[in-house]
């Protein structure tokens, strides 16, 4: 893990701890909730990107680019922004999942903690 990749899983920390602060009830259940809020963030931006770099959407877009390109007689160029496969930089990708594992992996370690007291 990079340097970068430390400070982002810090403030991901911080975020949780703030949320847990704001909380009324301070106990070890309401910090895996707060833990779980910045996960489930993460985990489902993680799936999101990963949906769009798999070229799921790129022949939707082509479909709805050409139509419009019809429906406008040729006057918008909508080629122009290229696929939404091509928009997605693999190094934010990367940083995102692994955010994700992370933190959903201290989750996990946390309710282990939980049901085993």
């Amino acid at each position: 893990m990079g340097k970068l990749h430390w400070i982002l899983l810090g403030i991901n920390l911080l975020i949780t701890l703030t949320v847990f602060l704001t909380g009324e009830a301070k106990d070890l259940f309401h910090l895996i909730n707060a833990l779980f809020y910045v996960a489930f963030f993460y985990f489902v931006v993680t799936l999101i990107l990963v949906v769009i770099k798999g070229r799921v959407l790129d022949g939707i877009v082509y479909s709805f680019r050409k139509f419009g390109k019809i429906t406008s007689r040729g006057l918008y160029d909508f080629d122009e922004n290229g696929a939404p496969s091509d928009w997605v930089n693999r190094n934010f990708l990367s940083y995102i999942r692994l955010q994700a594992v992370v933190l959903t992996g201290i989750l996990l370690v946390l309710l282990a903690i939980y049901y085993l007291i």
